[in-house]
């Protein structure tokens, strides 16, 4: 009995994590990285999803509270370079 209510009490604490907003935003480009094609290629594959407005937020973005780190490190990777 203890354990299902254990259970129980986790899933109820799961779902209201959810109900907790996270802003996943992509302000709107101001301009485009003057680099050569291949270097420009290479950083798009490699560092634009979390150092430009161009992030694909990835399906677990949406589910806290791994969505409270995802963001978190977005943010941060925008401040210290943003393409």
């Amino acid at each position: 009995m203890r354990t299902r209510n254990l259970a129980l009490g986790a899933v109820a604490l799961f779902a209201a994590l959810q109900l907790v907003p996270v802003e996943r935003s992509n302000p709107p480009v101001r301009g485009q990285l003057p680099a050569p094609k291949d270097v420009e290629t290479a950083l798009r594959s490699a560092c634009y999803n979390c150092h430009s407005h161009e992030t694909e937020w990835p399906w677990y973005s949406r589910i806290a509270p791994i969505s409270w780190l995802v963001t978190h490190d977005v943010r941060e990777g925008r401040e210290h370079l943003n393409f």
